[in-house]
């Protein structure tokens, strides 16, 4: 019979406590992912909260040891994150950076690997380490969501920013500070 108490103990201890723990890492996984993020509208016009007549929203993701592990730390990560940083430490990223472009479709919209340029690099198929099927290329439809990872060279990176661009739009992303 204790030994039902106890495990009844557990058990209960576990529902009581497990789910402010999700909270909280999924709240830090949050602050680093928005500390790492940059977002560009393509062909928008920003008025305060909203944006008028955007073709797309892309966004710039810096996966550094901090982000990888907060991702594969929580349960509640979304798995397009999981997925991508998972490329973090891989044998590809040696001397060379990881980001995650993560693209909406609002309209249709046109995007080919030339048109993106991250510091002084333009992006090239050899640059992208994800799956081919996966990356959006071509013809987009409205209302597309796909993300992917793509390593850039150190030396086209290189300061305390780095540019984020496709075609003529573009922002900075600054890097988090360690």
């Amino acid at each position: 019979m204790k030994l039902y108490g106890y495990i009844a103990l557990v058990f209960l201890l576990v529902v009581v406590f497990l789910p402010g723990g999700t909270a909280e890492a999924s709240g830090d996984l949050q602050t680093l992912l928005d500390e790492r993020t940059a977002v560009l509208w393509i062909d928008g016009e920003v008025l305060g909260d909203l944006v008028i007549g955007a073709r797309a929203q892309a966004a710039l993701i810096y996966v550094d040891g901090k982000l990888s592990e907060a991702t594969w730390g929580d349960q509640m990560a979304p798995d397009w994150l999981k997925t991508q940083t998972g490329y973090y430490g891989s044998r590809e990223t040696r001397k060379k950076k990881l980001f995650i472009i993560r693209l909406k479709t609002i309209n249709n919209f046109t995007l080919d690997h030339s048109m993106i340029r991250i510091g002084s690099h333009v992006l090239t198929p050899a640059d992208v380490l994800t799956n081919k099927h996966y990356v959006p290329v071509g013809d987009l439809p409205a209302g597309l969501t796909a993300d992917f990872a793509v390593v850039i060279p150190n030396s086209a990176v290189k300061g305390k920013s780095v540019s984020f661009s496709v075609g003529e739009y573009s922002t900075e992303l600054e890097y988090p500070k360690r």
